[in-house]
């Protein structure tokens, strides 16, 4: 999940965690209950009967033992509402009242761009009037004639905010700097064009939606981010027209339709992807209501994440026309790998899912969508079809075309099953295929060496075992690690990863008392995504100790007596080696050392009898 900051202090970001109540929070989405010092209740991202959903209010984060997802406010609302980053981080700076700083340009300078609430009121605004144009003004007539004949029903015109520009050079533009806007800001904000004279330096300002009806563009939220308007003229080049893109508002990460959707695609586990404001709506109305269209333009890898944050499958809905079709294929290679699970649903010839569902009816949709096949099986099935069995050369074609996306899958049963199809379809025998296929892998499609991008780094999980360093952990990540012990924890000490590096971070926290700011760990921990999940499982678990004191002085024990070992160990093997090649000053340099450490584990093993008055097991 990106936590790219974007020039964020991270005392800024501190200031907003500090300042939310995550108990407050996820009480909105989930029903708590107190359980000791946490607060309990079901999982809001995988389905459960029993509570596995902690919240320490504390440490300010959650954790679920059922799925392994946790974090901090920022990761709640992202993966709750399906928000980027920074889209979370402005949601909580006001709900927390704190600004953010200004937003610069790769430059430096501060953008010429409107405060993000400005830009609200703004389209708030706006979209209030061009809804009463709908519904109540004489000149509203012909859309309202015109949404009737669509099928479109006044419901629909409530629950989708529809409106109407009427057909004015400065209908909008006029009301809302009746309203206190300046017309400067309406250019900014994408609801006027500015236009220079000839003559002079004369600007005149216009409304950029004139004579159509209005679809209003919103976030996850509901919060209105832009608008899309529809010419009723059959005449007019232009038949959709958008609103610029602004600095919230981008067409490759905006879905029509999404907060109407959100949450019984979450419920139901599924989007269905159409491509126009009329195939939402129209689906919508017959029940169907977690359905979603990008903005006239493909589907982007942006588009791909926030399904996944919401979903972990969804459907394309495409005519089935050649341009269905070859809209159906593009998006394989945004969806392979990505986590969402797609399958492919054309319609008749001649058919799109508004006229479908309004003439067939939901039943026989639903015949349609039983039949499904998933992305990657329609689109080798395609290209199957196209093949011209009588030509050798076709076919070795064909092969090279499906085994090109087959390499692309990280699924090795799924690759195999397909090789069986494509062997028994193509008759060509299953080795050749795979022989063929590895030598596509090794020079791509260009017949130069491919190239893979770097693995993103693995999601660090708590590890089964070392006990000892996991409870010291808890304890330092739950401010319940007194300061006289922080010394001991040395980061080489520590056999697993993940400790290592939260004890490197801590000792950079620490101030000239030793003292550690126990906030700016855990934020600076949170705000990698790797380890969010691993901070927030130790922050939230349940260590309940008799004494303290005894525990902890025990773990350090162990901690340093498994050290020692580890340490021998290295040195022993690493003494045979040089032995036997023959290093001879390596040998005394390694046996003096495998002496000092001898030495120590012997000291430390007296020191702790005397302690105890017992033999440990050493």
């Amino acid at each position: 999940m990106n936590r790219e900051n974007r020039g964020v202090p991270s005392e800024t970001l501190q200031r907003i965690r500090d300042r939310t109540d995550l108990v407050d929070l996820i009480s909105s989405y989930v029903t708590l209950t107190k359980a000791g010092q946490n607060f309990k209740g079901l999982c809001p991202f995988h389905s459960e009967k029993s509570p596995s959903f902690s919240v320490s209010p504390a440490r300010q984060m959650f954790y679920c033992f059922g799925c392994s997802v946790g974090g901090d406010a920022f990761t709640f609302l992202m993966k709750q509402e399906g928000l980027e980053f920074m889209e979370a981080v402005r949601e909580l700076s006001q709900r927390a009242g704190i600004p953010l700083p200004e937003r610069s340009d790769r430059s430096g300078k501060p953008t010429s761009a409107l405060p993000r609430q400005r830009y609200f009121q703004i389209y708030d605004a706006a979209a209030a009037w061009y809804h009463r144009n709908l519904v109540e003004a004489p000149e509203g007539a012909r859309a309202r004639d015109y949404l009737l004949q669509r099928g479109i029903t006044q419901e629909s015109w409530k629950t989708f905010q529809l409106g109407y520009a009427p057909d004015e050079w400065h209908g909008v533009g006029k009301w809302l700097e009746r309203q206190g806007m300046q017309p400067e800001e309406l250019v900014k904000a994408g609801l006027a064009v500015r236009k220079e004279q000839t003559e002079g330096t004369r600007v005149s300002i216009y409304d950029r939606f004139r004579h159509r009806v209005i679809f209003p563009i919103c976030d996850v939220r509901g919060q209105v981010l832009a608008f899309g308007g529809r010419t009723m003229d059959t005449d007019t080049t232009a038949k959709y027209l958008n609103s610029p893109e602004t600095d919230l508002f981008f067409k490759g990460r905006s879905l029509y339709g999404l907060p109407q959707a959100r949450i019984s695609a979450t419920t139901a586990g599924c989007f269905y992807l159409v491509e126009g404001y009329f195939d939402v709506i129209a689906l919508h109305q017959y029940g169907m209501t977690n359905v979603v269209a990008p903005l006239g333009t493909a589907l982007t890898s942006d588009h791909v994440q926030m399904l996944h944050r919401l979903v972990p499958s969804a459907f394309l809905l495409f005519d089935g026309d050649a341009a269905g079709v070859g809209a159906a294929l593009r998006t394989l290679d945004l969806f392979m790998n990505s986590g969402v699970e797609v399958r492919v649903v054309l319609f008749p010839q001649g058919e799109d899912p508004d006229s479908f569902i309004r003439t067939q009816g939901v039943q026989a949709f639903r015949a349609l969508e039983a039949k499904a096949p998933t992305l990657l099986d329609f689109a080798i099935t395609c290209i199957l079809d196209k093949t011209k069995q009588n030509s050798i050369q076709d076919r070795i074609k064909r092969a090279d075309e499906i085994l090109a996306i087959l390499q692309k899958t990280k699924n090795p049963i799924e690759k195999d099953e397909y090789l069986k199809i494509l062997s028994e379809r193509l008759g060509i025998r299953p080795e050749m295929l795979r022989k063929r296929m590895s030598t596509l892998r090794a020079t791509g499609s260009s017949g130069k060496p491919s190239t893979t991008k770097s693995e993103q780094p693995a999601v660090q999980v708590v590890p089964k075992g070392k006990v000892e360093e996991r409870d010291l952990m808890v304890l330092l990540l739950q401010g319940r690690l007194e300061t006289v012990y922080l010394d001991q924890l040395e980061e080489e000490k520590f056999a697993v990863g993940l400790y290592q590096h939260i004890v490197r971070r801590m000792h950079a926290h620490r101030d000239a008392a030793g003292r550690i700011d126990l906030d700016a760990l855990r934020g600076e921990l949170m705000d990698d995504p790797a380890l969010g999940a691993a901070v927030s499982h130790l922050c939230v678990w349940d260590l309940y100790l008799e004494d303290a004191v005894e525990y902890v002085q025990g773990c350090l024990r162990t901690l340093e007596r498994n050290w020692l070992n580890r340490a021998l160990e290295e040195v022993t093997a690493r003494l045979k080696t040089a032995d036997r090649d023959g290093r001879h000053e390596e040998v005394d340099r390694l046996n003096a050392e495998q002496n000092a450490l001898t030495g120590k584990k012997a000291s430390l093993m007296r020191s702790w009898m005397n302690e105890s008055g017992m033999m440990k097991n050493f």
